[in-house]
């Protein structure tokens, strides 16, 4: 077979879910400023548009559309992507980014959290990839990144329906990765560690932060930014010959 037409980053088209806030809000804007043409798709629809248009106005280009969804939404995530092809003609790239982590322990989770945890982790990734295949296919290719995270290598309490999702989502991405290959559409995943702030470790303090850092072998704490440079580049025509794989980002905390 033919290889499929490379684009550059600058000429990209890429949605990341969960987009306006927090780690997601900093993929959208590193992006855009590398040139992409950015869908931000978040819940937060008001939020969406707020970051896509302050991220436009920086550039000086509509360069970044805000679109509201629920991606636990066969219907919203179809229109979601056509969004993305209406405002930008195709779709390069997919960042499944949107999720949520509670802690919670084990004997109190029930069926009905367990399942809401894996729908907007698991069931998430698996609608959004749903619905931006026609583009890609139609177009000859395109990238999806998974956003999973480092602790399905080492687990951590009170987090078990979290991870057991993150884990299946790095079990999705292999399987896709396999299936989908030939037809020009690669599959890889991206494994944070956690970032200051963030909510599972301001439910521990300042001790636990000390811990993992000095358990690190980058001895300081982690900071989107960190994450920013890993995502751009699975997003990029370097990472064209690459799929299967997990990049884990987290100062080396966890090695395999």
């Amino acid at each position: 077979m033919s290889n499929p037409p490379v684009r550059p980053l600058a000429e990209r088209v890429v949605i990341v879910t969960g987009g306006a806030n927090g780690i997601g809000r900093a993929y959208c804007t590193d992006l855009v400023l590398a040139g992409c043409r950015v869908v931000v798709a978040d819940i937060d629809g008001d939020g969406a548009q707020a970051l896509a248009q302050a991220l436009s106005g920086e550039v000086g280009d509509e360069r970044a559309i805000g679109v509201a969804v629920d991606v636990t939404s066969p219907e919203e995530t179809r229109e979601m992507a056509q969004a993305a092809t209406a405002a930008f003609g195709r779709i390069d790239v997919l960042v499944n980014n949107a999720g949520s982590y509670p802690h919670v322990a084990f004997d109190d989770i029930d069926l009905e959290a367990w399942r809401r945890v894996m729908s907007l982790n698991l069931d998430s990734v698996f609608l959004c990839v749903k619905a931006v295949l026609p583009a890609m296919r139609a177009q000859g290719g395109g990238g999806i990144v998974n956003v999973a995270t480092n602790l399905v290598w080492s687990g951590l309490p009170n987090m078990t329906h979290y991870i057991a999702a993150k884990s299946a989502v790095v079990g999705l991405t292999k399987a896709l990765a396999r299936e989908l290959g030939h037809e020009g559409i690669t599959v890889n995943a991206l494994a944070p560690g956690a970032v200051i702030p963030d909510r599972r470790l301001s439910l521990a303090g300042a001790r636990a932060v000390d811990e993992i850092v000095n358990y690190q072998a980058v001895k300081r704490p982690q900071a989107a930014s960190d994450l920013v440079g890993a995502m751009r580049f699975l997003c990029s025509p370097d990472a064209d010959f690459i799929s299967g794989q997990v990049l884990t980002v987290d100062g080396g905390l966890t090695m395999h």
